[in-house]
């Protein structure tokens, strides 16, 4: 799975929904759009799979902060 391309959905799906990763995480109808969106462009990967990559990103401070993306 790309980094870049994890980048860019969260970026993009972030700034449409003005949430962060823990609103996608911790709100089921976020999750399952940001799943169905992430899907949409990188496959079929297990939920666990496209949120796991989400957290490690974040972790390695690769995402854009919400004052970011403004």
């Amino acid at each position: 799975m790309n980094d870049q391309a994890v980048i860019e959905i969260f970026r993009h799906f972030a700034h449409a929904h003005r949430c962060s990763v823990d609103a996608i995480l911790t709100t089921p109808e976020l999750r399952q759009e940001y799943l169905a969106e992430a899907r949409g462009v990188l496959g079929a990967h297990s939920e666990h799979d496209l949120l796991h990559k989400l957290v490690t990103l974040r972790k390695r401070s690769k995402l854009p902060r919400s004052r970011e993306l403004s």
